[in-house]
């Protein structure tokens, strides 16, 4: 009976070693492709759209970095904490995506180029400033 238990053991931990580097090697290649979309994050105050001196200088960059690449289309994608209601989670989160993209078009960007994704609420009741972000993510 042990042998029998041995040989079933064995054969597990064959499996396990010969599918570990298929599963490594998938997850890899998400992670990489996810890599090659370059995304800047800009930060906020909760319940604010201002943007800091910072702020400015950092889509000021991102702007720049676009144009010299070649940058044929921009997502802003804008969230808020879950700290407040969703519908006016959605109206900051709204007035965000517009400030950042107002920025990017006074920074030289054509607002043809600039596609808005007002995401809203994210996150649970934590007001962290993780959740108060615009997402840029340049697509080549």
């Amino acid at each position: 009976m042990g042998s029998v238990f041995g040989r079933f053991y064995l054969l597990l931990l064959l499996a396990a070693t010969f599918a570990y580097p298929t599963g490594a090697h998938a997850q890899t290649n998400s992670v990489a492709e996810a890599k090659t979309i370059p995304r800047y994050l800009v930060y906020f105050d909760e319940f604010s759209a201002y943007l800091s001196p910072d702020s400015k200088a950092k889509i000021a960059l991102v702007a720049k970095q676009a144009k010299a690449a070649g940058i044929k289309m921009i997502t802003v994608q804008a969230r808020a904490s879950a700290t407040g209601t969703v519908q006016t989670n959605k109206y900051l989160a709204m007035t965000r995506a517009s400030i950042v993209a107002d920025e990017l078009a006074a920074d030289g960007i054509a607002p043809t180029m600039i596609e808005q994704e007002p995401i809203g609420q994210t996150g649970s009741s934590d007001p962290s400033v993780f959740n108060r972000r615009v997402d840029i993510i340049l697509h080549p």
